[in-house]
């Protein structure tokens, strides 16, 4: 099954006060770089977007984006954090060619 390493774009759509503070208090938690199995949201103190970056396996590349906003969607909203402008691109590992020199 190909695998995929997905990267998930958004926006936070107005928090308010004590959601940007929420938020900024897990700033810190939130700056690493990379793609994980379970996922790795970032973003900046100005909290305007977010991206989140996953690595999934699956057959199709619509399914697989589909299943990351959905999981970055879900997370958000379980913290309350409010989103709008979710998008996400796909690349597929297994179609990445190495030029060795």
């Amino acid at each position: 099954m190909p695998t995929y390493r997905v990267l998930v774009n958004g926006k936070f759509d107005h928090p308010e006060a004590d959601t940007r503070s929420r938020l900024l208090a897990e700033l810190s938690d939130h700056q690493a770089i990379g793609f994980t199995e379970d996922g790795l949201l970032t973003y900046s103190a100005h909290l305007g977007a977010f991206t989140f970056r996953i690595t999934l396996q699956g057959e199709e590349e619509r399914d697989v984006l589909d299943e990351a906003e959905l999981k970055v969607m879900e997370m958000l909203d379980a913290k309350g954090y409010p989103y709008r402008d979710v998008a996400g691109k796909a690349t597929c590992m297994d179609d990445i060619k190495i030029r060795r020199r």
